[in-house]
């Protein structure tokens, strides 16, 4: 656990949907302590330098699929704004195939596609933010960054496995914030057996991701599927976010398949170790418990991974990284990466805020090296 923050947030946080309180009431029943999850979406009006009045959720629950009303601090409406009252440019619909490069090793311009053609953009530094998949990719298909071999090593996905159950009380599942509670009790749980810990996240859900996920997951298909969607406004999840170890055999490499561009796409080898099944196995036990001492019913349990972590892997040792520990690659010296590829370890929490915090911590570093005498 990190120090304690030394201010306040600015505002409440948003009110509690239906899972959220019963998720509440479950722990409750074991002591298990709860609270608001720092959810990056306002509770009420609020005026951000750069950008303007934004306001407050609506609480419609549409939160993945994106904001209508600006009260998620999505990257429109935060860092984007930002960089371009500063002077960005943002060129939208543009795809990075590949860079130029000089006799000593360095990048001296970035090739991509924009509406079917080929265009250059000269530089004197590349920052590379294309996550945990594109990222490896763009560097694969470009041999670059990589004599050591590690661009696409050590995978990891969170341990994300979810309960949902039917509940008496009327729930409306796509009402609120997604995941409107959490419990950190079992960031470091003590004879385990296993290694890291998880949190634990009330969820929501929209009605055709719920119809597929029963479909994809539990196996719901036709007349069954049909009604067990009945059930949907008195359906509530809960769900974990768990750390997954990083291991040589969980990579991503380039396949022989082609996208529209005619470029390779990504293949991924993942698989579960130890560790991560008995993290689930313990999880999936004290959310059933959880959720029965809520009140649930007809409980499903649902096996999965979230978010996509590592493969440009930050280290101070040159032999097992490919970024230094400001971002920097090792071999590329005016290349940069500032996303979730090059964590080292998968946490056990969301990725959101590490990622925003490696970004601007790269940023700053960067710009004190510019300024240092050479």
């Amino acid at each position: 656990m990190g120090p304690k923050r030394k201010n306040n947030y600015p505002l409440q946080p948003l009110p509690l949907n239906a899972a959220a309180q019963l998720m509440q009431r479950g722990c409750n029943s074991f002591k298990i302590k709860t609270s608001p999850a720092a959810n990056a979406a306002l509770s009420g009006a609020y005026y951000q330098e750069h950008v303007g009045w934004r306001r407050a959720c609506t609480n419609r629950g549409f939160c993945q699929t994106g904001c209508s009303v600006g009260a998620k601090a999505s990257m429109n409406v935060t860092f984007i704004s930002y960089a371009i009252h500063f002077g960005a440019e943002v060129r939208a619909e543009s795809f990075i195939t590949g860079f130029g490069g000089n006799a000593a090793g360095n990048i001296t311009a970035v090739i991509y596609n924009r509406n079917g053609k080929e265009e250059k953009q000269l530089c004197k530094n590349v920052f590379l933010c294309a996550g945990a998949i594109e990222t490896p990719r763009l560097l694969l298909m470009n041999n670059l960054a990589n004599s050591n071999g590690m661009v696409g090593k050590n995978f990891m996905a969170h341990v994300g496995t979810q309960v949902w159950g039917e509940f008496e009380e009327m729930v409306r599942p796509n009402k609120g914030i997604p995941g409107g509670l959490i419990s950190e009790d079992m960031h470091r749980p003590p004879s385990t057996g296993f290694a890291g810990g998880y949190i634990l996240q009330s969820i929501g859900v929209m009605p055709v991701t719920y119809a597929s996920q029963l479909a994809r997951s539990s196996g719901f298909w036709g007349q069954a599927l049909r009604d067990k969607m009945r059930t949907y406004n008195h359906t509530a999840g809960i769900n974990m976010h768990g750390e997954c170890l990083p291991s040589e055999q969980n990579f991503l490499e380039l396949s022989d398949e082609k996208d529209q561009l005619g470029l390779p796409k990504p293949r991924i080898h993942f698989t579960n170790g130890d560790n991560e099944n008995k993290m689930s196995e313990h999880g999936e036990k004290l959310m059933v418990q959880i959720w029965k001492a809520a009140g649930a019913t007809n409980i499903i349990v649902q096996q999965r991974m979230a978010h996509t972590i590592g493969t440009c892997r930050m280290s101070d040792d040159e032999a097992i990284g490919v970024v230094k520990s400001n971002g920097q690659s090792f071999e590329v010296s005016n290349l940069y990466i500032a996303d979730n590829s090059v964590f080292p370890g998968s946490l056990s929490a969301n990725p959101a805020l590490t990622i925003m915090a490696i970004a601007l911590r790269t940023a700053d570093l960067f710009l004190e090296q510019k300024k240092s005498p050479l």
